[in-house]
């Protein structure tokens, strides 16, 4: 077994899933011993089967979780998480804006420093656009007054930890503040978050679920800064 799991949690992504097991396959061609976990997090298209008729299922390379209801985006990842085997675990998107490729490549990158500090990896994306970066930079400023840690590009993939930072998440919130609360735990444990660089591709099909238009981007954008304000109460609290 791998030292590494990687999460990939879809909802709705019939259109997009060859593409992600092309890109699968390539991962596993130059290491077979990755632990890959696809979680169909309560899809209503086909996604379903088209992961259970892959190659790549049907040959036994990725391990599958079939969540019936999609309660959340963090419940399905997290629900892949506790699936996985390996000391290390890192999880991304289904939507091919992050590469899975990305996901290996910083965990050989920092592979060292995850054995022997603690340490969070993370994307950073780069070469976006100005719509797109004005919300993540306005978020990061918010997120980093309110817990005074500098916290930048929240929702950026991929994320990767060590299977003991397990034990701080154990009040996790099952939507799309999942990336957020790992960054904040993070910080309150002291563990350096470290960047990696990760060029954000556009999705070939769909939209995003997590704010692709103006609209979808403000109701996130509100959520989230509610959830920051609950967390922090909550830890301050605790």
């Amino acid at each position: 077994m791998s030292d590494l799991s990687i999460i990939i949690p879809c909802f709705n992504e019939e259109k997009n899933i060859d593409f992600l097991f092309k890109q699968i396959e390539n991962l596993l061609d130059k290491e077979p011993k990755l632990e890959i976990i696809i979680v169909n997090n309560g899809s209503t298209d086909n996604s379903q089967t088209k992961i259970l008729s892959s190659n790549l299922y049907v040959d036994n390379k990725i391990k599958i979780i079939n969540i019936k209801k999609n309660i959340g985006y963090g419940h399905g990842i997290m629900s892949g998480v506790k699936a996985a085997s390996s000391k290390f675990i890192g999880w991304c998107h289904a939507d091919l804006q992050t590469d899975p490729n990305d996901v290996y490549k910083a965990f050989i990158k920092y592979k060292e420093k995850l054995y022997n500090e603690k340490v969070i990896i993370k994307g950073k994306r780069i070469k976006r656009n100005l719509f797109d970066n004005f919300f993540t930079i306005c978020m990061s400023i918010f997120a980093s007054i309110v817990f005074q840690k500098l916290i930048n590009d929240i929702n950026a993939q991929p994320k990767i930890f060590s299977r003991l930072f397990l034990s701080f998440m154990n009040d996790y919130p099952s939507d799309f503040s999942l990336d957020l609360y790992l960054l904040v735990i993070a910080k309150k444990n002291f563990y350096k978050i470290i960047n990696y660089d990760v060029e954000m591709k556009e999705r070939i099909y769909e939209k995003s679920k997590g704010g692709g238009t103006l609209k979808g981007k403000l109701k996130l954008t509100l959520r989230t800064l509610i959830y920051i304000i609950q967390l922090r109460k909550k830890l301050w609290n605790s």
